[in-house]
């Protein structure tokens, strides 16, 4: 793992070209790992006020599709694929 400084000095580079809304969701996260409770993450996270569209509309029905065959992955090898994160 990278010292401490380091990592600072790239998270505030990434930071640089971000966007007020990417910054937004970020601080969320960021103070979700050394503050919040699940609960409180929960509470906290924008509202999505984009509007439902016909392609969100075709991914959850392709989703469906996948549950009713029998296509899903259980937790465990989520986590075995992706490994710690």
């Amino acid at each position: 793992m990278l010292p401490k400084e380091k990592l600072q000095e790239e998270l505030k580079q990434l930071t640089q070209s971000m966007t007020a809304e990417q910054l937004g969701k970020a601080m969320i996260y960021i103070k979700s790992l050394i503050s919040q409770s699940w609960d409180e993450y929960l509470k906290n996270i924008p509202y999505d006020d984009e509007p439902w569209t016909e392609e969100d509309e075709i991914a959850v029905r392709e989703a469906k599709n996948d549950i009713e065959r029998g296509e899903v992955y259980s937790l465990e090898e989520v986590m075995r694929e992706l490994g710690d994160l």
